[in-house]
């Protein structure tokens, strides 16, 4: 892909801004940012921009300049075609899941867009279980439609990276073998803040640090090298059958320390604060409240 000619701390995200959410180009922590364009014309979502710059960083250019507070960030993709998440993809995480060896193939199950919040949104927990859980995880978005995606060809259709929590609700991820009621739950899969052209974080082999905390202190803590299934693994499996489209998500899964299986196990309650960090992209922060049942 292009280089991009912002500049090389900027992400890019969206903001909910006075006239309505939009695309931006910013660096975490500031609080200003441009309206990211392609031709000259803005965005309101990433799939549409992604698509406009046939997946090119190069072709995003910084607009006018905005007040940004970073209380309106919102999920940097809003409404992606599909999310694909990748289960035991990190041979620790395994491990303390039971299982003895890595899996064969890839270890899919799909969320929906109704499941994305923002980098620093609070969130809900809901009132119907107290088993939710947190996965800090690296995700890939997809820069331009694409099927059956050779090996050497993977560079050119990985946009870039984000970060995201794979909030999951384990009883209701219990229900059934496919995870889907525990996994796209209503507003408990943070993403953001900032979405990173891959050129400036290792092209399609990433060796990034993630890193979860929970209130202060760090429960998760691995590097995106052990992944069982690298990004370009998951890009050639996955095109083998579906066609990936600009904007689409892959939650390439979690390292160890999950609530779940820590004794006694841990998971989020009212008041709970929860980081994951991934170096070269920054940090989402959410912090948990009870939604009362209504």
């Amino acid at each position: 892909m292009t280089e991009q000619s912002w500049a090389a701390e900027a992400g890019l995200g969206r903001a909910e801004l006075a006239d309505g959410p939009a695309a931006v180009l910013f660096r975490p922590g500031a609080t200003a940012a441009h309206i990211a364009t392609v031709d000259g014309l803005a965005f309101t979502d990433l799939p549409a921009l992604l698509e406009a710059a046939e997946g090119q960083s190069g072709r995003i250019q910084p607009g006018k300049p905005v007040a940004l507070n970073e209380d309106a960030l919102l999920s940097p993709v809003g409404r992606p075609r599909k999310i694909i998440c990748v289960g035991q993809n990190y041979p620790a995480h395994s491990r303390e899941t039971g299982r003895t060896s890595a899996p064969s193939y890839p270890d899919l199950f799909p969320k929906w867009d109704n499941a994305l919040a923002g980098p620093y949104a609070d969130l809900a927990l809901p009132p119907e279980s107290d088993k939710v859980d947190y996965e800090s995880e690296l995700a890939v978005v997809i820069g331009r439609r694409c099927r059956r995606v050779a090996a050497e060809d993977v560079a050119d259709v990985v946009f870039g990276y984000t970060i995201a929590n794979d909030g999951s609700v384990r009883d209701y991820q219990l229900h059934t073998p496919g995870r889907t009621a525990g996994k796209a739950w209503d507003g408990l899969t943070p993403l953001g803040p900032v979405v990173v052209p891959a050129e400036r974080l290792g092209g399609v082999h990433p060796d990034l640090r993630v890193t979860g905390l929970l209130n202060g202190e760090t429960v998760q803590d691995d590097r995106t090298s052990s992944m069982v299934y690298g990004v370009t693994e998951l890009i050639t499996y996955l095109t083998t059958f579906l066609t990936l489209e600009p904007g689409d998500l892959i939650l390439t899964g979690t390292p160890a320390g999950v609530g779940a299986v820590r004794q006694p196990p841990r998971y989020l309650t009212d008041g709970d604060e929860f980081q994951v960090h991934i170096e070269g992209i920054g940090a989402l922060c959410n912090r948990y409240h009870a939604e009362k049942r209504p």
